[in-house]
């Protein structure tokens, strides 16, 4: 019985509500891990190895991953996982790629906040589009607006960039 649970528990996170917004399109986000740890009473889930977060064309990829639920209120019942609210923040750590079909991006550490709908990566980020390449200790990309910005804006961050233009005649 408790396997059914939480097998049960398993799926219905592996389709979070569409609040949390990985890809700009939305959708169930599914997640694959190694273990996931629920911890009822701290509205909090943790997916332990190899994990493999897919939400429309948006993948995310860490050694570790936290998701903190918003409270739901008191006395809330309903089926597995009822006391849960909507996801609330999203923490991944270790290695964390973060690529969709324009952008692909690293750090060590990735914050997704649903309230903002953004991800911050920190912790030698590299950022790709195409063949450019951008490096700095910060990464702000606010995934509904579509807008990135690298730096953290503290002293000594400095960001490196690497533009290849693409010749006149080439098409893309």
């Amino acid at each position: 019985m408790k396997l059914i649970i939480l097998s049960l528990l398993g799926v219905w996170l592996f389709a979070l509500p569409a609040v949390a917004q990985l890809s700009p399109d939305g959708g169930p986000i599914q997640i694959n891990a190694d273990r996931l740890d629920v911890l009822e009473r701290e509205n909090k889930a943790t997916y332990v190895g190899n994990v493999d977060v897919l939400q429309a064309s948006a993948r995310l990829r860490s050694d570790k991953l936290t998701i903190n639920f918003k409270s739901s209120g008191e006395g809330r019942q309903g089926g597995v996982g009822g006391s849960f609210g909507a996801p609330d923040t999203m923490v991944a750590e270790g290695e964390v790629f973060y690529v969709t079909p324009d952008l692909k991006a690293r750090g060590d550490r990735g914050v997704y906040t649903a309230d903002t709908d953004t991800v911050l990566l920190t912790g030698n980020v590299i950022l790709e589009r195409g063949e450019d390449i951008a490096v700095g200790e910060c990464l702000t990309l606010e995934i509904s607006a579509g807008k990135s910005t690298l730096g953290c804006g503290a002293d000594g961050d400095r960001v490196i960039t690497q533009i290849t233009p693409t010749n006149p005649g080439d098409s893309e």
